[in-house]
């Protein structure tokens, strides 16, 4: 009989990292059930497939249903992303180790790595810093590369627990690129009313305020929230471009887990002849940032994603006082902007100069094979 393989996920950045495994597993000829909730089923149906919700099978999403729920399911394995404020997949990973299924947790992004293993949702920072446990542990966790691997180990958690596979997502986005037609780039930019002689720049947005219950005049984790940077943003784009009289389209792209109404009152504020601003979170995420000619935000994965494909982007993180969560700025690659000075600078050199820059990336590569590959070498063993 097919060996059983379980996945699931909450978040569309675990959504990523399991998604692309779904077809590689169905085509080894494993019985395979993709599970998801929340913003995870959309973000499937993006990759063409149909999630099966969690929540429509379990009546309580506790670990007592979660227990039943995997006893019913009887899978052989089980593969989660890692969720930063929803205990699914936590609760997942105690009922596999109770019943003895073998249980892989992937990394999406080089942020959190310890809280996501924690007895505490990620809007409670200041609490798991005080007291940094990992009461829920899947067989092993699989990260991006040895730097997500050395900081994982320094929350904490033992070495030998921590595999290094490569994100599948990434296998899934250059893929796509390379297949990527020139002509759709034209066709999108006309769909959205986007002209020929405006700048495209595209502003990730980060659900920073709701993750950590702060209004704009409460202390603020980071030093930042997604408000207070994108007033800086907008400040320093205005002064450039009513400057040099520089047309420019600005797409406020927003977090699924965002207000959709979260800037409104900013840009009612906010105008100038020079800027036409459309906030959206339903436009196509790969068009949109093939199409764009810069695309700024904090440290959200998009800019990674964007950043990978050889698109123009920067990090804004102006107020910042912890260390910074940017992967792309801790490996050198591209460095985050921390002061006023420092965006206008670079926003001249962008807009006016047309001085972009390119990355060079050392991925590891062959994510969804080495994540396969380890959990066949575990299901050999048992």
């Amino acid at each position: 009989m097919n060996k059983k393989i379980m996945l699931f996920s909450r978040d569309p950045g675990g959504a990523n990292t399991v998604a692309p495994l779904y077809g590689k597993l169905k085509a080894k000829g494993y019985d395979v059930k993709l599970f998801g909730k929340d913003s995870a089923l959309n973000k499937y149906r993006q990759y063409g497939l149909d999630g099966i919700d969690i929540e429509g099978v379990v009546k309580v999403i506790s670990q007592e249903e979660i227990n039943n729920f995997l006893i019913s399911e009887k899978p052989d394995f089980l593969i989660t992303g890692t969720s930063a404020d929803d205990f699914t997949e936590k609760y997942l990973w105690k009922a596999a180790e109770k019943l003895n299924i073998k249980s892989f947790a992937i990394l999406d992004q080089w942020v959190n790595y310890g809280i996501r293993f924690s007895a505490f949702s990620v809007n409670k920072l200041y609490e798991y810093e005080k007291n940094r446990k990992h009461p829920y542990l899947p067989f092993k966790i699989l990260v991006m590369d040895e730097y997500a691997k050395e900081q994982t180990v320094k929350e904490g958690i033992e070495e030998n627990r921590i595999l290094v596979s490569g994100q599948p997502y990434f296998d899934y986005l250059i893929g796509k690129q390379e297949n990527f037609q020139e002509n759709t780039i034209k066709a999108f930019i006309d769909s959205i009313g986007c002209n020929e002689n405006e700048f495209l720049i595209t502003f990730v947005s980060e659900p920073i305020s709701n993750i950590y219950n702060e209004s704009d005049n409460s202390e603020h984790y980071w030093g930042y929230t997604e408000r207070t940077i994108f007033k800086h943003f907008f400040n320093v784009l205005k002064n450039v471009v009513e400057y040099y009289k520089k047309k420019v389209r600005l797409i406020i792209r927003l977090h699924p887990k965002e207000n959709e109404n979260n800037y409104n009152d900013i840009i009612d504020l906010m105008n100038s002849k020079y800027i036409s601003i459309l906030v959206d979170r339903k436009i196509d995420g790969f068009k949109l940032m093939n199409a764009s000619h810069l695309i700024c935000g904090m440290s959200s994965m998009f800019l990674i994603e964007a950043a990978v494909i050889g698109k123009s982007i920067l990090s804004i993180q102006i107020g910042l006082k912890k260390d910074n969560p940017f992967i792309l700025h801790n490996n050198g690659i591209a460095k985050s902007i921390l002061s006023v000075e420092e965006l206008n600078r670079r926003l001249r050199q962008i807009l006016i100069e047309n001085k972009n820059e390119s990355y060079t990336f050392e991925l590891k590569k062959a994510a969804v094979e080495n994540i396969i590959n380890y959990m066949e070498a575990i299901l050999c063993q048992y």
